[in-house]
């Protein structure tokens, strides 16, 4: 749509059928923004996602298949689609298409498949396969088992990398069993439980239906992602996301062959087994004890007190 006029007529009808935009803050024309002209927020989290996906590929994204989990009002699967993707972006509530769809129309994007659906359906069969799966802000909002079910389904889609970027929960005060393993999180309310379907649906930035979900430490969903075919999973700092909280994270997960041959004796240990706590020792030079210690104790049996409490004396390399 290249008439301005045009553009700004139909997104005061949208807003005024669906409510206005609540995330996504999309250029649609010179002067005319989904929210604002000025950053709103999420600005931030799109600049960290797509040079994610850039960086994989070698600055190659024209052409890579990517899928978009409950992709709200389309700002992700708008910004990669223009830069070349092939795009499938699902989301499960119409009100939210319509703006994605608009947005396209007005961007000139016609190669973006919005499908409205559940994506805890996820499935090969249905979707295929891509090269990058994104999983933005909606982990949380499921309750067990389907987390653990989708994080299975996402890997089952995924040919190399998993993008999520989800809340954590800082205390794993509870205890969930998956597959032969425990895991540990917490739980988080999402809908009154009295509330009506249309009630649920109409919450945007909450889930579908379930009345509570359930969210993981960092350690036990990093090993429920090992434990679900990714070889290796890095955490993004760069590019920054300043006012992103602790309890926030933003997780890259890539797909490869294990390794298993190496010129050392094979470690023991599981490469899936996060402790959700480091070892003692591992943790004593933080602390105010220790601080005092190395001036009054010998590093010969500082080194000892460590080795004594499961912590690694030798200096890195």
């Amino acid at each position: 749509m290249s008439d301005r006029v045009a553009i700004e007529r139909e997104q005061a009808e949208l807003a005024q059928r669906f409510g206005p935009w609540t995330a996504h803050n999309i250029r649609l024309a010179e002067g005319v923004y989904t929210i604002s002209s000025e950053p709103s927020g999420d600005e931030v989290k799109l600049r960290r996602i797509t040079q994610i996906v850039s960086d994989l590929f070698d600055g190659r994204i024209d052409g890579l298949r990517v899928l978009d989990l409950a992709c709200l009002e389309g700002m992700y699967a708008l910004e990669l689609a223009r830069r070349g993707a092939e795009v499938v972006a699902i989301e499960g509530r119409e009100a939210n298409l319509e703006k994605a769809r608009y947005a396209a129309r007005a961007l000139g994007l016609d190669g973006i498949d919005w499908r409205l659906g559940d994506v805890r359906d996820l499935s090969r069969e249905q979707h295929g396969e891509f090269d990058v799966v994104l999983c933005l802000g909606i982990l949380y909002h499921l309750d067990a088992p389907d987390v653990f079910s989708l994080v299975g389904r996402m890997a089952d889609v995924c040919r190399r990398a998993l993008i999520v970027d989800t809340a954590i929960a800082l205390s794993g005060s509870e205890q969930r069993a998956h597959d032969g393993h425990v895991y540990r999180g917490t739980t988080l309310f999402e809908h009154d439980p009295d509330s009506s379907k249309e009630e649920r649906l109409k919450a945007a930035w909450s889930s579908l239906d379930n009345t509570i979900a359930w969210a993981l430490t960092r350690p036990s969903l990093l090993s429920l992602l090992a434990r679900s075919g990714f070889t290796s999973v890095y955490e993004c700092w760069i590019p920054a996301e300043p006012g992103k909280t602790s309890g926030r994270i933003t997780l890259v997960a890539l797909r490869g062959r294990p390794q298993t041959e190496f010129v050392s004796p094979p470690p023991a240990e599981d490469p899936a087994a996060v402790p959700e706590r480091p070892p003692v020792g591992a943790r004593l030079p933080g602390t105010r004890l220790w601080r005092i210690g190395r001036l009054v104790v010998p590093p010969p049996l500082r080194r000892r007190v460590r080795a004594l409490l499961g912590a690694e004396t030798r200096r890195p390399r």
